[in-house]
């Protein structure tokens, strides 16, 4: 009888592990989805993650990398251990890039290992940002436990010490974070694009340094490291934990244990885990593969697929975590199940617009969802006062921005927005709709922040209509380039000061002690107008206008026949469409094809030929645009391929003021005393 293959618990198992022990059972199975795997946010998020191990990497010049030596297709897991435990044997001092250990069916690769003798520094590389200046709380809560952000970074650590104490007891190991230090800015222009993302052969993310080193790395990395030996020792003791039922050591070896045997655990369900499942499947996108969502409730709760038709507590928009755990608690899920009173919360806090409170949506929510009722519940007299303040012509705006760890610009500190891209569409009073404005930088190296805002001034003070943003995003981009101008040598930094101010509200956090001021033509929200004055079954309670916009086309005759038809007959304007596109497509079944998937891939009509560098199919969504202009940044790519992308960033933002501009058209519709 042969011995099963061995099945690795690797350090990023393991976080999955603690995130829900059942995930163990439905990872890196091809036959179940997966939605972290296409999800462009987090690729973004992960292309920063490479850039930044490089730069930590530079912090120790001497280092040596494990390399892979074989070029088949299976990962040599003792090869790479074999050549770590070389190193540490032949030599009384060194720094191991990606040092292998393996104890029983453990397996960590650890970011940098510096070994001093007899003690190994343990050092895990991560782009999350911290503060150096603070760092003694940076990862303790208000109640002494550990913060809720760094948990899952400290458990991964402290199961990395594990496995080297296991492996190697005659070494002391101690723990370090490496991190993006807030409290550090770059002397070196253009640090992003010195850190070259690239595909190798078999695909994979890589990075190609521009330089072999840094003169002066404490004036020129925003790397800051720091000693987390007190909340290892915690979690080791058994102080701090995530899931209550193991300790430490235990709840290593029974993932170990179970995702070597390949076996169901069979946890308890915990909703507020569940609801963000990455093992569910897309049923409007056909997902033909297996969810492990389901499967769990299947198993657990004993539900029939009729059960999964049936509306939950899970779509009930900013339900509180707290009221989750309670349902949890009581076995209950579905929302006939739910009495009216447990949405209730302890104290209701003001609407912002003095129309719905949230538990008053929630409600509404709730008991539409149990009727199968889809008629949107508007506020009329409300909402049409608040339309009737409004001044013409109507400026809908919309900002792209990239936040990336590493600085693309000198004197700049890590996740500094760079701002560069905007769409302005403009709405008279006689039903003209034109896209009036744009501004867009893809050039690598250029800092547009300060150019971006001279361009919005010159597009907005061609009148002196009502300026609409949808979500609090624009409102903290351009306050965050005020702080930028303040220290800057900028000659009409007054003016652009004084032109955001005229925009904007002072940021709201705790901890601004900046100056106050009152905007002279503040920025009216229109996501909160929707939130005081409007629900729409078909959203299920999300706010995001990606789910309004189809709802909106769901719920009005008026906004689908106007924009099935061309735009040169729809009284508009275009910057990036021609005059005979069609805004909303049709399906054959006469359902409204989602006008972001209708967008225009970039290199649609690019030659095969012609090799390019990017990997980006698609821009539909603000992730996908973060990723393209990162690509545009840090990737050696050409002209042609840099302005394909520009112009494919281009057709998506003006998307996304024209989305605006019908949302406030159905907003008028039902304002209207005849709309049912």
């Amino acid at each position: 009888m042969t011995n099963p293959k061995k099945r690795y618990l690797t350090k990023s198992r393991y976080k999955l592990g603690l995130e829900c022990p059942n995930k163990l059972y439905y990872t890196n199975k091809k036959d179940y989805a997966n939605a972290k795997m296409n999800d462009p946010f987090l690729q973004a998020l992960a292309s920063g993650g490479f850039q930044v191990e490089e730069l930590a990497r530079m912090h120790y010049p001497d280092g040596i990398l494990i390399e892979d030596k074989k070029s088949d297709e299976t990962y040599d897991y003792q090869d790479k251990v074999d050549q770590t435990i070389e190193l540490l044997e032949n030599n009384e001092d060194v720094v191991i890039f990606e040092a292998a250990f393996l104890y029983q069916n453990l397996f960590i690769r650890v970011d940098i290992l510096e070994k001093k003798g007899d003690q190994i520094n343990l050092i895990e590389v991560k782009a999350k940002s911290f503060d150096s200046t603070n760092a003694e709380f940076e990862f303790v809560g208000k109640r002494g436990g550990l913060d809720s952000n760094w948990k899952f970074y400290l458990f991964d650590v402290s199961f990395q010490k594990y496995v080297i104490n296991k492996a190697f007891p005659q070494y002391t190991v101690k723990p370090f974070l490496m991190l993006a230090d807030k409290s550090q800015t770059t002397t070196i222009n253009g640090l992003n694009q010195l850190f070259r993302i690239t595909k190798n052969n078999d695909n994979r993310t890589g990075v190609e340094r521009k330089i072999d080193q840094l003169k002066n790395i404490e004036a020129e990395s925003v790397l800051g490291i720091a000693d987390i030996s007190n909340e290892v020792r915690g979690i080791e003791s058994g102080r701090h934990r995530i899931i209550e039922d193991y300790d430490f050591e235990d709840g290593i070896q029974i993932f170990a244990k179970a995702y070597q045997e390949d076996r169901y655990l069979g946890h308890d369900l915990n909703f507020n885990v569940c609801k963000h499942c990455e093992f569910k499947t897309d049923k409007q996108n056909k997902d033909e593969k297996k969810s492990g969502f389901e499967e769990c409730f299947k198993m657990q709760l004993n539900w029939k697929e009729k059960d999964f038709k049936q509306p939950t507590a899970f779509e009930i928009s900013r339900l509180h975590f707290s009221k989750l755990n309670k349902f949890n608690e009581l076995g209950i899920l579905k929302l006939e199940d739910i009495e009216d009173v447990e949405l209730l919360p302890k104290k209701e806090s003001a609407p912002v617009m003095n129309g719905m409170s949230t538990s008053e949506r929630q409600l509404i929510q709730k008991h539409k969802a149990l009727e199968k009722d889809f008629t949107p519940v508007v506020l009329k007299d409300e909402l049409k006062a608040e339309i009737n303040s409004w001044t013409f012509p109507l400026n809908f705006i919309d900002f792209e921005a990239s936040t990336m760890a590493l600085p693309f610009y000198k004197g700049q500190s890590p996740y500094e927005k760079v701002v560069f891209q905007f769409s302005v569409h403009t709405y008279q009073e006689n039903g003209t709709i034109e896209h009036a404005d744009e501004y867009i930088n893809v050039q690598p190296g250029e800092f547009p922040n300060f150019e971006f805002v001279r361009q919005l001034k010159k597009a907005l003070e061609k009148n002196k209509g009502t300026v609409f943003q949808f979500s609090p995003y624009e409102n903290s981009t351009l306050n965050q380039i005020k702080a930028q101008l303040e220290n800057s040598d900028e000659a009409d930094k007054e003016k652009l000061i004084n032109f955001i101010q005229t925009l904007t509200t002072p940021p709201t956090s705790k901890s601004y002690e900046g100056e106050l001021w009152n905007p002279t033509r503040g920025m009216v929200d229109l996501c909160e107008v929707v939130k005081a004055y409007y629900y729409n079954p078909h959203t299920k309670g999300s706010n995001s206008i990606k789910a309004i916009l189809p709802a909106v086309f769901e719920s009005s005759k008026l906004i689908k026949e106007k924009y099935t038809r061309p735009i040169k007959e729809i009284n508009m304007t275009s910057k990036n469409f021609e005059d005979d596109y069609i805004w909303l497509k049709q399906n054959d079944d006469n359902t409204i094809e989602d006008p972001y998937k209708s967008l225009k891939p970039p290199f649609e009509d690019w030659d095969p030929e012609f090799e390019r560098k990017s990997e980006i199919e698609e821009i539909n969504n603000g992730g996908a645009a973060l990723t393209a202009y990162g690509l545009t940044q840090y990737t050696d790519m050409g002209n042609e391929e840099r302005k394909e992308i520009k112009n494919a960033l281009l057709r998506y933002c003006e998307l996304d003021t024209l989305a605006m501009v019908i949302v406030y058209e159905h907003l008028v519709e039902v304002s209207q005393d005849d709309f049912i």
